[in-house]
């Protein structure tokens, strides 16, 4: 059969190929060269489960002294798939075969970091390193391209977990082995830059100084000049080399109309982060008679008080972490966001390329970058005249907004700290009796020239220490040297570890001038400094990044505060060191005006940033009457129809456009590969603005039902699949229930079922009566039930919910997917603290999937997924009710399990290792469990 498999594969006959390689490697006669090309092909064309059981099958019946090869591809496909468990086990069977496979060394390290375990990544990444490095001279080129990539791996993983040392001593040896790689030499310079470590272009072989200069990073060049044309110019090439022309805006250029002004905030920095803590009280004035507010972030959740706090003040908060940028891009569109506002730009973990789709049709960069992104989609850079006076305007890519103060906005629920406890100067390692300076900026902001003006100062007041905060022991040691370079001792420097929030502002309280960072100024810890009161000293510069601690002043009512010259800096540090009077005055007037001055006037920032976006805004704002006024203040819910096709659809669609609830959106995704539901739609789409339409093409039914719940706004959502007819009172029934019951999350109605003809078919609903069930006992059901009765009742045709209980996605719980007990793992998502309330009216209808075979393995995934369940349920700390409750229930579901296995076995015997591993750990789990004390 070899030859036919040759001939397939040179016509071009993928699937004729796939059968003939799997038969040949079923009698253990396929080459591990013909293997590696149809298993290569298949995964090409996306036929990953195709390509998994081809390697399989081959690793079962051929024998190869490439078979550590075969292992790490399959690997390689199995982590395509989001099979990591697989792929791990895989990865390693190519090493116990072939010890010191650098390809599968480096390819277990990123599963394991992936995992959540960079330890053990760099682990064997370094372990790798090592092997190639003690190779005998005379090595072939691919192993210092292997090198090269492993010290890549090193550096960037380094680098997220906090050791920039070790980051930049990776990519230095990186670059001396291939001096070429333009994208690592800014990420050489910028973590130069963090260690402070002098001169920061340093010396390479094979790197010009001219080099370093062209790739240094905008962000590092905000440091490192003071010159707006080399900025611009660090941006536009940072553009240039990592995001591709810009593809076709997916905004409507012929503008939006709605009744309020759609802004949506893009960052993420939304929790306990520099930007959260500026941007929170902002969030919560803005004027919600004009402004719908929206939040796009891919912050990670960090469960702190000030991420909770924004989120509420946003009027729909969308999580983007997950999507890449042309689907977050995507989200943003859907929700027809009439200005976008980047507030992360080029700093670290920054997504620029979103903007790059022109999601809406207004862009503007705020508080992220302290210049100009180099970005054409982003239109507009929110400024004031200090910190972009009109001159240096043309060094940026966008057009500047002017606010009438200072363009960054302060949180006015901040602490404001007491005066120091005695003994607090001692406890902070600093001397009782000496005269303060500090600068918390970061430690990419110190550069040479602004450090020795430090030194000149520390020298001209004796006894007086500079306080700065870092927890690297290599930057404190990289600046006590420099110190001493300066003649002066590195006692005269002390050290902090970082802090943030109230801890952060009474330290404030232990120093007596805040000596600010340039030409990078020191941003929020600046205006954090003269929140708590300690008066700032700053030189304004000849760009945005060198004149925003100016601004600051400016709005504080201390101009005086600001230097034109490094000369004249550093002779007003030295007289405000010597003069405590004249300190004393400045720090009285600066508390005074914390309740006056503009800069802490956020609630008039929040009306002129309004009349801004009103100004540029390219949409129009509908002035409804009395009756749309009312219909826009009821809440608004989502009816959401995942569609695979026409079929079905329409008499779905018109009954949930007929809603008699005044405020309704409907969402039909489209799922067909060709758009098939657009033609049926088209008609109702020009009748209808509540209704909206996607393509999302070869998304599953719980996919396409998660498609649409992104593009949702409701305040509550209801799923109605294709087949289901609503009553035209359906959700005006259901919706005062959440009202008048504030502890129910969740309404769920009975739905009759039909037969072809539409004549009712018998069945009753589980309950004769409305009724309110306890969200444990309900849950408990849930759990105990299987695939019965009161798991129909939760099936997404019969519930309404409340979006913020749902969770990001249906088919979750705890954050793990459930795809075989999707209704189940949704509904105990939103039961968390709260209630059901069961209505037995038939308020829709629906057709019943005729009843099929169920193949064995998807019966086992179902009832894996039930035992999961049960058991996150349990880690959870769940009320099972009784003691011994949960003993009964967990021992119920394994007699259930084993009755499946040993029906079924000889099926299952058949089915991927991965499968059967999984099953084997479940069962350990439960027995483990269910025999513990």
């Amino acid at each position: 059969m070899t030859r036919p498999l040759h001939a397939a594969m040179a016509a071009g006959n993928l699937a004729e190929a796939g059968t003939l390689a799997m038969a040949l490697a079923g009698l253990g006669e396929l080459t591990v060269m013909d293997l590696i090309s149809v298993a290569g092909l298949l995964a090409a064309q996306g036929k990953i489960e195709q390509t998994i059981a081809l390697y399989t099958l081959w690793l079962k019946h051929c024998d190869s002294p490439l078979e550590y090869v075969a292992w790490y591809n399959l690997a390689v496909v199995r982590a395509q798939g989001e099979d990591d468990a697989g792929a791990e086990r895989a990865y390693r069977k190519s090493l116990a075969l072939r010890p010191g496979f650098t390809e599968s060394q480096l390819g277990l390290g990123v599963l394991l970091e992936r995992r959540r375990q960079p330890e053990a990544a760099l682990a064997i990444w370094r372990e790798a390193l090592d092997l190639l490095e003690a190779a005998p001279p005379g090595a072939p080129p691919a192993a210092a391209s292997l090198q090269v990539r492993l010290l890549n791996h090193i550096g960037r993983l380094a680098e997220a977990q906090g050791d920039p040392a070790q980051a930049e001593d990776a990519l230095l040896r990186s670059l001396q082995l291939d001096p070429k790689q333009r994208l690592i030499v800014p990420r050489w310079l910028d973590l130069r830059l963090k260690l402070c470590a002098w001169p920061v272009h340093g010396f390479v072989p094979g790197v010009s100084e001219t080099a370093l200069q062209h790739h240094t990073s905008a962000l590092a060049m905000l440091s490192l000049s003071d010159d707006p044309a080399r900025q611009l110019a660090a941006a536009r090439r940072e553009v240039a080399v990592h995001f591709p022309p810009a593809p076709k805006a997916l905004s409507d250029q012929g503008r939006y109309a709605h009744r309020k002004l759609r802004v949506g905030y893009l960052s993420c920095g939304f929790g306990a982060h520099p930007t959260g803590r500026l941007i929170a009280d902002l969030l919560e004035l803005h004027d919600r008679d004009q402004v719908e507010v929206y939040g796009f972030c891919w912050s990670g959740e960090d469960h702190s008080a000030l991420r909770q706090r924004l989120l509420r003040a946003f009027d729909l908060h969308v999580p983007i972490g997950p999507l890449n940028d042309a689907q977050a891009a995507q989200a943003i569109r859907a929700h027809e966001i009439d200005i976008l506002v980047d507030l992360h730009g080029a700093l670290p973990g920054g997504r620029p390329g979103i903007l790059g789709h022109r999601p809406a049709p207004v862009q503007i960069g705020w508080l992220g970058q302290a210049g100009s992104s180099g970005n054409d989609c982003v239109d507009y850079i929110l400024a004031d005249s200090f910190v972009l006076p009109p001159e240096l305007a043309g060094y940026h890519s966008e057009k500047p907004l002017y606010l009438p103060h200072c363009f960054q906005p302060q949180d006015r629920r901040r602490a404001i700290p007491p005066p120091p406890p005695a003994g607090a100067r001692a406890e902070a390692g600093l001397p009782d009796d000496a005269f303060v300076f500090c600068c918390f900026g970061a430690a990419a902001q110190i550069v040479p020239e602004r450090f020795a003006t430090w030194m000149r100062i520390l020298q001209a007041v004796p006894g007086s220490v500079l306080w700065l905060q870092t927890d690297s022991e290599q930057v404190r040691d990289n600046l006590r040297l420099a110190a001493l370079q300066r003649d002066v001792s590195s006692d005269r420097l002390c050290f902090a570890a970082p802090e943030s929030g109230e801890r952060q502002l009474a330290r404030y309280q232990c120093a007596d001038l805040f000596l600010d960072t340039g030409p990078h100024n020191a941003g929020t810890v600046a205006s954090d400094a003269l929140w708590a009161g300690l008066p700032l000293l700053t030189r304004a510069g000849g760009t945005f990044a060198s004149r925003v601690c100016g601004s600051l002043l400016l709005a504080a009512g201390l101009p005086e505060l600001i230097a034109r010259t490094e000369k004249q800096y550093a002779a007003k540090a030295i007289r405000l060191a010597t003069h405590p009077k004249e300190l004393a005055r400045l720090r009285n007037r600066l508390k005074k005006n914390r309740a006056t001055a503009p800069l802490f006037d956020t609630p008039a920032l929040a009306r002129d940033l309004e009349q801004l976006y009103l100004r540029v805004a390219r949409g129009t704002l509908k002035r409804g009457r009395r009756k749309a006024a009312q219909a826009a203040s009821a809440p608004l819910v989502s009816i959401l129809i995942p569609a695979a096709g026409p079929p079905l659809l329409e008499a779905t669609l018109a009954s949930a456009l007929a809603q008699t609830h005044a405020n309704c959106e409907v969402i039909v995704s489209d799922s067909s590969p060709h758009g098939a539901c657009h033609a049926l739609l088209k008609p109702y789409l020009k009748a209808h603005r509540r209704l909206r339409y996607s393509h999302a093409p070869g998304l599953g039914a719980l996919d396409n039902l998660n498609h649409c719940l992104a593009l949702a706004l409701g305040e509550y959502i209801a799923a109605t699949p294709p087949g289901d007819t609503l009553t035209p009172e359906k959700i005006a029934v259901m919706l005062p229930y959440f009202a008048d019951h504030p502890q129910v999350n969740v309404v769920a109605c009975w739905r009759q079922p039909l037969a072809p003809d539409g004549q009712a078919l018998p069945a009753a609903p589980l309950f004769a009566t409305d009724i309110v069930i306890d969200g444990v006992s309900l849950a408990n059901m849930l759990l105990g039930d299987g695939g019965g009765a009161a798991a129909a009742m939760c099936a997404p045709g019969a519930l309404l919910l409340k979006r913020g209980t749902l969770g990001h996605a249906f088919g979750r719980y705890h954050g793990r997917a459930y795809p075989q007990r999707a209704d189940v793992a949704t509904t105990l998502t939103a039961l968390h603290a709260g209630h059901c309330i069961y209505l037995p009216r038939a308020l829709s209808t629906y057709l019943p999937t005729p009843p099929a075979l169920v193949p064995a393995a998807v019966a086992l995934d179902a009832a894996l997924e039930s035992l999961r369940l049960l058991y996150e349920a349990h880690e959870q700390g769940h009320n099972f009710g009784a003691p011994g409750a949960f003993q009964q229930l967990l021992s119920a579901r394994l007699s259930e399990m084993n009755t499946l296995i040993s029906t079924h076995h000889l099926q299952l015997a058949a089915s991927a290792a991965d499968r059967l591993d999984a099953l084997q750990r479940a069962m350990r789990i439960g027995y483990q469990l269910l025999l513990s004390p």
